[in-house]
């Protein structure tokens, strides 16, 4: 009776494991932590917002959330690749976990009046000066942990993860990340609205400790770091550095996914940079509905991860990338410059579908061509180089709107033409461009094969 009572919890667990229980308890944990973060950055912007209100500098303080998660991006990622090969992942996840929980949850000493009223009294002599630098200090150590957690996470797929089940792995985590985007942005207006920020720190700071307790929870045999590795110096970081580079550089399916990702956040970065102004003034949705508005793209994104576990098996994964990236591409030129809200809508969950599937894609391609040592410094310079373009990108948009492109103003019964529909061209040629030169490459290491 015993036995058979086992033998039936066991079956019932199983049933609610996703590809197997490691990876259960990673895709959970990523789950409340990425939802966190979306609730603690909206948040903060709703925060410094109301910090600066009707103050014309408002805008430029809010920039500076995303210009503090960038920098260390682009300083601290590709060295941190180096000790993501060094040391055990699993460890480097859960230490990161404490710390970025640690460095949350001091915001509370500069967040004022809050359902913690024994800070305000601390809180409320701080110029708003000191508080804005403690906010971008806070976002910008965080985003430096981050560059060390996030390649761990690629990178220990592979460990737990059967290779023939990656991409049905990677799709979940992708589809979870669009799923938790517009969950996580109502929460923050909501607790926001009737808590204020304070609320959000601690959630944020409790998605941490549950990651932290979730990773804590995986079974995975990494083998102990080398002691020759512990002792190298710096000059044997920058050697590994460019020993990441070259199997970069000597491999032409890495390089390919690294013009082709880093054209795509381009596009991507034009794109989040007019959105708000092509959704407004363009399409003349109200700014109460734009939060909506932007939510319903995310069902595309959701739609795209469930179609492509079923589609890149039988078409073959590069096949998938370079297709969903030239539809994605079409879909971005042709919508920008609709005027009308719905067939605007229609093309937004298109390109929302495609960008899920290669986003979901690009993990299992990179390991797939990455040996198990240099993974860590592959996912790192990855990171780096789409940050580059994405800020690059976010620059030149906001500079061209705001000078060369500003009086540039017609409007007929279904064409807006003005800086907003544009640039959406322009990030829908880089998104093309990507697909059309990842398609070439490809084709030609198919044929080498053959």
């Amino acid at each position: 009776m015993r036995h058979s009572s086992q033998k039936y919890l066991a079956r019932s667990s199983s049933r609610f494991l996703l590809i197997n229980r490691n990876y259960t308890f990673l895709w959970i944990g990523s789950a409340i932590s990425y939802t966190g973060d979306v609730l603690f950055l909206i948040s903060l912007t709703l925060w410094i917002g109301t910090l600066l209100q009707n103050q014309s500098y408002a805008p430029l303080a809010i920039s500076g959330i995303g210009l503090s998660a960038a920098l260390p991006a682009l300083l601290i990622s590709p060295f941190a690749g180096v000790f993501v090969d060094r040391w055990q992942k699993q460890k480097i996840m859960r230490f990161m976990d404490v710390i970025r929980a640690i460095l949350v949850l001091s915001l509370l000493l500069v967040s004022g009046p809050g359902p913690l009223p024994f800070f305000s009294a601390s809180t409320s002599v701080l110029p708003i000066p000191m508080k804005l630098g403690i906010i971008y200090l806070v976002v910008g150590a965080q985003s430096s942990l981050s560059q060390f957690f996030n390649p761990s996470t690629k990178a220990l797929l592979r460990e737990i993860v059967p290779e023939e089940r990656l991409t049905q792995a990677s799709a979940l985590t992708t589809g979870t990340a669009f799923a938790v985007w517009p969950v996580g942005s109502a929460l923050a207006g909501i607790c926001y609205a009737n808590l204020g920020v304070n609320l959000a720190i601690l959630l944020n700071a409790a998605s941490f400790i549950c990651s932290w307790v979730l990773i804590r929870s995986m079974h995975v045999s990494e083998p102990a770091p080398s002691l020759e590795g512990v002792k190298q110096g710096l000059h044997h970081v920058f050697k590994e550095l460019w020993e990441g580079f070259q199997c970069i550089e000597g491999n032409l399916l890495l390089r390919t996914l690294l013009c082709a990702e880093s054209l795509l956040a381009f596009g991507f970065g034009i794109y989040n940079t007019m959105g708000f102004f092509f959704i407004t003034q363009n399409l003349h949705v109200p700014v109460s509905l734009y939060g909506l508005f932007n939510g319903v793209q995310s069902f595309g994104g959701i739609l795209g991860t469930w179609l492509i576990s079923r589609s890149a098996t039988t078409r073959g994964h590069p096949r998938v990338y370079y297709t969903a990236r030239v539809l994605a591409g079409i879909a971005m030129m042709v919508t920008a410059f609709q005027s009308q809200p719905l067939i605007a809508l229609v093309g937004m969950v298109i390109i929302s579908i495609a960008h899920s599937c290669t986003e979901a894609l690009v993990g299992p391609l990179i390991l797939g061509a990455t040996p198990e040592k240099m993974e860590g410094r592959v996912f790192s310079t990855f990171g780096t180089a789409t940050t580059i373009s994405s800020l690059l990108a976010t620059f030149l948009s906001g500079y061209l709107s705001s000078t060369l492109l500003h009086p540039v103003a017609f409007h007929a019964s279904f064409i807006t033409l003005n800086a907003a529909s544009i640039l959406t061209s322009c990030a829908g040629i880089a998104l093309l461009g990507g697909g059309l030169y990842a398609s070439k490459h490809f084709r030609k290491m198919k044929s080498a094969e053959m």
